[in-house]
């Protein structure tokens, strides 16, 4: 079963991701309203998908909240990271945050590991990196030279620290309230960040909204339905397979899923760098199963 509920999550964040870059490379602005009304639908997901009624106490209102403060810093904070400094530097960063959780889980959680699990999280790690090196090899030469601001610094660590610790606090969730108020605690999350971004869309895009207004509605409406699907088999999968090997597994299932997405319909060209990091997640995945 958790196998189904990883698969699930992999098959939606790829759905996601289709609809992101269609709306990006048609629409480029209004990234802030879009972003919210994919939390918007994300939350009627788990509105309509509920079944056992509602039940709110302070205990869930409180991670709700949190949880709402973690997406939307993790929203903004890419936003502005990406535009005052380099892309690839930023990219690079920002994507470590699948270790927080690992070393939460090795670490914190005590979860049971082994020489394989070590390896496999090498080689996920290596990976992830050869990626981002490789992607570099293909954009350098358009690439400004630009300085490390205090501005990007703060906006890049608050970006890998709260997607990092929205994993945490997921986990912590469902460890102590066993998946029971899983519908309730994503309602309180996605309305805080949706009604977040969509303050900061009108600060900071109020003067594109109107272009963008019914494309965003459109293509953020069948990602946030992806969204909503991804987060349900992410909490899901939570209470089955221990956070230091979902993590990593996770992420090379998302690459491999990735590289045959983006090989099979957008037709584009890896280079033998890149292929090897294919094989590098392959490895983890295979590695981490056998842990």
């Amino acid at each position: 079963m958790g196998v189904l509920y990883l698969l699930a999550n992999v098959f939606a964040n790829q759905g996601e991701t289709i609809l992101v870059r269609r709306f990006g490379r048609k629409h480029g602005a209004g990234g802030m309203l879009f972003n919210a009304v994919i939390c918007l639908f994300a939350m009627i997901f788990f509105f309509v998908s509920d079944t056992d009624g509602f039940h709110f106490n302070p205990d869930i209102l409180l991670y709700g909240l949190i949880n709402a403060i973690l997406y939307a810093a993790g929203f903004y904070f890419c936003y502005v990271a990406f535009a005052e400094g380099n892309y690839l530097l930023t990219h690079t960063i920002t994507s470590m945050n699948f270790l927080i959780p690992i070393f939460y889980g090795l670490f914190i959680l005590k979860e049971k590991s082994g020489v394989l699990t070590y390896i496999g999280l090498l080689f996920s790690i290596a990976s992830v990196l050869i990626m981002c090196y490789a992607r570099w090899t293909k954009v350098k030469n358009d690439e400004k030279s630009e300085g490390i601001s205090l501005k990007w610094l703060i906006s890049t660590l608050i970006v890998l620290f709260s997607n990092g610790f929205i994993s945490v606090l997921s986990k912590i969730f469902q460890s102590r309230f066993q998946g029971v108020y899983t519908n309730e605690y994503m309602v309180i999350t996605l309305a805080g960040s949706s009604l977040s971004l969509l303050i900061m869309g009108l600060i900071l895009e109020g003067n594109t909204l109107r272009n963008s207004f019914r494309q965003a509605f459109l293509y953020g409406m069948g990602a946030g339905l992806c969204n909503g699907i991804k987060n349900a088999a992410n909490l899901a999968v939570i209470l089955l397979i221990p956070l230091s090997v979902l993590t990593p597994l996770r992420k090379g299932i998302h690459i491999v899923a990735s590289f045959l997405l983006s090989h099979l319909i957008y037709k584009e060209r890896y280079t033998k760098l890149q292929y090897f990091c294919i094989l590098l997640s392959i490895i983890s995945i295979v590695l981490m199963q056998l842990a």
